[in-house]
C-alpha cells in the first residue's frame, strides 16, 4: 500500500521523539537517584551542657550520622554513660566525644572539672589583686607573691612563683561560656598540682598575691630573678654613692686686691686698680 505523501517524514519524527523521550528519562532518572552513603548511630546532646554536668537520659539521645563525619572518638551507645560528666561545655546536637567525658566514677560538680592528679586550691582575691573582674573559667593565671625578705632590714621580695594555673571558677560560678562582663568576686578556684598547692598556700599567709592573666596561647613559662624593695631606688643609691666618692673641686682662689692709697691734703683715701 502507497502511504500518503509526506507520512515517511512523520513516521521519522515519531521515532526521533521516542527515542529523544527515552534519553531525557534516562538522564533525570540518573541525577535524580540518591546515593545511599553508609552511616552509624551517635550519641548527641539534646540540651547544653556545661562543665561539671552529670549526663541523664534526657541530656542525650541516638542520631544517625553519615559515618565519614562521625568523629573518632563519639560515642555510638547509650550504654554506661548515665552519671557520667562532661568536662568541657557540649553544645545541643553536638555528638558526645569520650574526651569530653571525666573518668568513670567521677562526681557531678567541680571535681569533675579537674584533671587526674590535680587539686581545686581556691584563694581569697579582691578587684585588684583578682585583674578587675576580667578573671573567668577557663582562663590561665601567673601567681606573684610579695613576701617579706628573709634577711631583714625592712626589705620585701616581689616573684612569679607559680605560671599557667587553670581557673576552674570565680566566685560560685563554673560556666565558661557565661557572660564576659567584669565580676569581681572574693575568691577564685585554681587548678594545681600538690606541690603547687602547698607553695600558694604558705604564700598567701605568708605575704600577699596576686593574679596576672595570661594570654591562652603563651604557653612558654618566664625565668625571672625577682625584685627587692632596695632594688627599686638601686639607681638613685648608686648616683648618691658616686657623688660621695667623687673629689671635692678646689674652692676658688679669691681674686688679688690691688689699691694705692691717694693723700688730698688731710685726706687719705684707697683707689683699685
Amino acid at each position: 500500500m502507497k502511504l500518503p505523501k509526506g507520512a515517511s517524514y512523520l513516521v521519522l519524527a515519531g521515532v526521533v521523539g521516542l527515542v529523544a523521550t527515552a534519553l531525557i528519562h534516562r538522564y533525570i532518572t540518573t541525577k535524580t537517584v540518591s546515593v545511599v552513603k553508609p552511616s552509624d548511630q551517635v550519641v548527641v546532646a539534646t540540651a547544653e551542657m556545661e562543665p561539671g554536668t552529670a549526663v541523664t537520659g534526657r541530656l542525650i539521645s541516638l542520631a544517625t550520622w553519615p559515618r565519614e563525619l562521625i568523629p573518632a572518638n563519639a560515642i555510638r551507645s547509650l550504654d554506661r554513660l548515665e552519671g557520667r560528666v562532661v568536662q568541657t561545655h557540649v553544645s545541643k546536637g553536638e555528638p558526645l566525644l569520650s574526651t569530653k567525658l571525666a573518668p568513670e566514677g567521677t562526681a557531678a560538680g567541680l571535681g569533675g572539672l579537674l584533671k587526674p592528679g590535680l587539686l581545686a586550691l581556691t584563694v581569697r582575691i579582691d578587684e585588684v589583686s583578682g585583674v578587675a573582674g576580667f578573671l573567668h573559667p577557663g582562663d590561665l593565671v601567673d601567681v606573684l607573691a610579695e613576701l617579706p625578705s628573709p634577711s631583714g632590714g625592712g626589705e620585701h621580695f616581689s616573684k612569679i612563683i607559680l605560671q599557667s594555673l587553670r581557673v576552674l571558677s570565680k566566685g560560685q560560678t563554673t560556666d565558661q561560656l557565661g557572660e564576659k562582663k567584669p565580676q569581681v568576686v572574693t575568691t577564685v578556684t585554681l587548678e594545681v598540682t600538690p606541690e603547687q598547692a602547698e607553695v600558694l598556700n604558705l604564700a598567701s599567709f605568708q605575704g600577699k598575691i596576686r593574679l596576672a592573666l595570661r594570654n591562652q596561647l603563651s604557653p612558654e613559662l618566664y625565668v625571672t630573678a625577682g625584685v627587692m624593695t632596695s632594688h627599686l631606688f638601686r639607681g638613685r643609691a648608686a648616683a648618691a654613692a658616686v657623688k660621695e666618692e667623687a673629689p671635692a673641686k678646689p674652692a676658688a682662689t679669691a681674686k688679688e686686691r690691688r689699691a694705692v692709697e691717694l693723700i688730698k691734703g688731710l685726706k687719705r683715701q684707697e683707689a683699685e686698680i
